[in-house]
């Protein structure tokens, strides 16, 4: 899985304490625009994580989770992710049938049958100096790598 983290600005790095309580936040490209907006700069990483585990979205408040979730030695937490990422015509044709608001009440495998396009999300649990930046995403333009070399054309 391809892992993309969306901030307001460029990231060289993963700050340790802020990592520590809540996590790094990663999912899909569409779901980490959707996060930072287009103003933001997408972060494709990789992580080294070999214990997850799976919780179900329930829209925030992870801190007893991602406590729990490193007590018990995981080093992310993997999910279906209820709200980032989701095509606005699904969301709106959602909001039309009168279904938006039952979502959250669904079984992961429900609410896939209804909205097959959602896709998984992770938090890393892990060390952030594991983490490792390899391409940034700003919002006019692609910078490969975090090295301050050239960049290339702007992205479409």
């Amino acid at each position: 899985m391809e892992l993309w983290h969306g901030s307001p600005s460029r990231l060289e790095g993963f700050d340790a304490q802020l990592s520590r309580a809540q996590g790094i936040h990663c999912g899909t490209r569409d779901q980490a625009r959707m996060r930072c907006g287009q103003g933001g700069h997408l972060h494709l990483i990789e992580a080294p994580v070999s214990r997850q585990r799976r919780c179900r979205d329930s829209g925030g408040n992870w801190s007893e989770r991602i406590a729990r979730a490193r007590r018990d030695g995981c080093d992310a937490i993997i999910y279906l992710n209820r709200y980032e990422g989701l095509p606005t015509e699904r969301i709106v044709a959602l909001a039309g049938s009168g279904q938006l608001s039952d979502l959250d009440r669904l079984t992961d495998a429900a609410f896939r049958k209804l909205v097959p396009e959602a896709q998984d999300s992770l938090i890393l649990l892990c060390d952030p100096s594991l983490v490792r930046i390899i391409e940034v995403e700003g919002p006019t333009r692609r910078i490969s790598g975090t090295d301050d070399g050239p960049a290339s054309a702007p992205s479409p």
